[in-house]
């Protein structure tokens, strides 16, 4: 199979590089909740994703709760949620949370290769790598106004990307600059909580099937500045 049409991938501010860790979950089309253990390394990074939803499903939910030992580690980390529709479709939309707020400045080139047997995790380590690339000058700064702020912090770039598809699986190649980014297709609203985070995705078209802007699965990715490494636990659900 040949390249695909470019590709606009939408994504949000900060984060490193890219650990993937696997879990296991239900086969099949699926409602309720799905509950995920994710361990992030040192200045590490992982994706987490549950089984496929119902076809009828209108919202998806994720509440995380991190442990470490560094007390300064849910400061540092960066959540990526990503738009996963059709190998064939135009446009990957993902929008970046953070903790520790940044200044919108984005580094004039992104270059960087993705490879992935499966398409879902694809799509979230190019969010995750098209974060990397943009500026997080001012965080430290505004790291002591983020903890007091309840809702979350949000950014949103664009890049274009090529996809291919290879003999062990997908393949995506980015070598544009970044740009600002239109509204993805997914409304989302995130706040911390004592413990953690709580998202809600819907999509951005009103009483809209979650599945017609995310694609059937539902994902979400990490990444942590921390020295020290920690643990997410993930509770991934659909109604």
């Amino acid at each position: 199979m040949g390249g695909l049409p470019r590709t606009v991938v939408t994504a949000t501010a900060l984060v490193i590089v890219a650990l993937v860790v696997p879990f296991a979950g239900a086969h099949g089309p699926m409602g309720g909740t799905e509950n995920v253990e994710l361990t992030l390394p040192a200045d590490g990074s992982g994706t987490a994703t549950r089984a496929p939803m119902p076809a009828s499903s209108t919202t998806g939910t994720i509440a995380v709760k991190a442990q470490s030992s560094d007390d300064g580690f849910f400061d540092t980390l960066t959540t990526v949620l990503t738009n996963k529709p059709s190998f064939g479709a135009r446009a990957v939309s993902c929008v970046l949370l953070y903790a520790v707020l940044v200044n919108g400045d984005y580094q004039d080139f992104t270059n960087f290769k993705e490879t992935s047997h499966d398409l879902d995790d694809l799509f979230l380590h190019i969010c995750i790598q098209l974060a990397l690339s943009l500026s997080q000058n001012g965080a430290a700064r505004d790291a002591a106004a983020a903890a007091t702020t309840a809702t979350c912090g949000m950014r949103s770039a664009a890049v274009p990307v090529t996809i291919t598809k290879t003999a062990s699986g997908y393949q995506a190649v980015v070598n544009a600059p970044p740009h600002a980014a239109k509204l993805p297709g997914i409304r989302v609203s995130c706040t911390h909580t004592a413990t953690g985070l709580k998202i809600t995705e819907k999509s951005r078209k009103r009483g809209g099937k979650l599945s017609r802007a995310t694609g059937p699965i539902l994902g979400v990715g990490f990444s942590s500045r921390s020295r020290s490494s920690g643990k997410l636990k993930i509770a991934l659900g659909v109604r």
